[in-house]
């Protein structure tokens, strides 16, 4: 019976939070002509489009100029990429470990990203990492994470009704939340993710990149 293994991109795939926070920031102070929080936490939904929500209804903005705010975004995010090809990389074995999952029989890889699809995908390009045929759901389909990521579960095709386990792995402390609220498993990448764990002295698990594939394999309950 298949499982589901569904992955964050920002900071869990790609390098890439720093980039993203810098041209996420300078697109809505340049829109809203104001000093913004970049507490993230401050915030109920911690995705573009659910902190944009947020901004607009403190200055008053109609939720029709988000279209602009998004394409300014994506225009600072490629010109980053261009000018600047380090500021996205992919986090170490992170390609690899994808195409192993490929392989692997009875999983099913999907990709639910609380940034907007447009730049997400930029970064998976420019990272060298190949999404085609998986099930892929962003910002631009909801504010809340728990949405999107059930939007990703829903594009899976074919074989939902199958699925016995779902996986998530993510950076941040909301993925971490949001996985718990669906039942879903949560696997940690990086070390913001293990300082919240200490912090929060939580059990899931935390690699630091994807390097050591047998490892994570083995705590997925996949064997090489």
């Amino acid at each position: 019976m298949p499982r589901l293994i569904m992955f964050d991109i920002d900071g869990t795939l790609t390098a890439t939070n720093s980039v993203d926070d810098h041209c996420y920031v300078c697109a809505m102070s340049e829109h809203l002509d104001a000093a913004i929080d970049t507490d993230w936490s401050h915030y109920q939904h911690v995705t573009d489009s659910g902190i944009t929500a947020a901004l607009f209804e403190k200055h008053r903005r109609p939720m029709s100029e988000l279209s602009m705010v998004r394409r300014r975004f994506v225009q600072l995010i490629e010109d980053a990429l261009r000018t600047n090809p380090e500021c996205c990389e992919q986090v170490r074995g992170a390609a690899a470990f994808l195409e192993t999952l490929r392989r692997t029989p009875d999983l099913v890889i999907a990709l639910a990203t609380g940034g907007w699809s447009a730049s997400a995908n930029a970064k998976l390009r420019h990272a060298g990492i190949n999404i085609d045929d998986l099930a892929f759901a962003s910002a631009d389909d909801a504010h809340a994470r728990v949405d999107i990521m059930m939007a990703s579960y829903r594009r899976v095709p074919g074989v939902k009704k199958d699925i016995t386990e779902v996986i998530y792995f993510g950076d941040g402390a909301w993925d971490a939340e949001a996985s718990e609220r669906l039942g879903w498993r949560f696997i940690g990448i990086g070390e913001k993710i293990r300082a919240v764990r200490l912090r929060e002295r939580a059990a899931y698990p935390v690699f630091s990149d994807f390097s050591d594939i047998g490892q994570i394999l083995a705590e997925i309950g996949v064997g090489q």
